[in-house]
This record gives C-alpha cells, sequence and structure tokens, in this order.
C-alpha cells in the first residue's frame, strides 16, 4: 500500500514501484471507479486489446452486423414515427 497526495490542479503521482508492478508507461489509460463514498480503484485498460476481444466474440458467434445494424436502424425510424405520428 501506498500513501500519495493530490496536488492543486487535482493530479496524483502513482508511485514508482507501483507503477513499475503493474507495468504502467506514458500513455497507459486508467479507468476510475467510484466504489464508495471514500473508495477509488484505479483499474488499468487495453483498449486495443478490449476491441480485439470484441472482435474475436464478433467473429466467433458469426454475428451479421450489417444486417443488425439495418435492423436497429429499421426499428429506430419505427419508433421515431410512432413518436411523431402521437405528437400531430
Amino acid at each position: 500500500m501506498e500513501m500519495v497526495v493530490i496536488d492543486r490542479k487535482g493530479r496524483i503521482v502513482i508511485p514508482s514501484r507501483v507503477r513499475k508492478k503493474l507495468n504502467l508507461k506514458d500513455g497507459d489509460r486508467l479507468l476510475v471507479l467510484n466504489v464508495k463514498d471514500d473508495i477509488l480503484v484505479l483499474k488499468k485498460i487495453d483498449v486495443e486489446k478490449i476491441l480485439r476481444d470484441i472482435a474475436r466474440e464478433v467473429a466467433k458467434a458469426e454475428l451479421d452486423l450489417e444486417g443488425l445494424t439495418r435492423e436497429v436502424e429499421e426499428e429506430a425510424n419505427k419508433i421515431a414515427k410512432e413518436k411523431i405520428s402521437t405528437r400531430y
């Protein structure tokens, strides 16, 4: 466990021991989660890995993304038309 201090601009410095252990480097992204009133969690995220995982799951599920997009657009248009027709 390490103690850190927030500066006037709201920044904190992650101690070098922690950065080395987590292999954090310049440009890495961290997700900030407010778990409870006084608990914050920083989680390292790898956006490229997340996108690769999503692409792999889509391919594995053999999803027709173009078809899904069309269906979503059609449903959105239908809902919009219904809302417009009830107003006038």
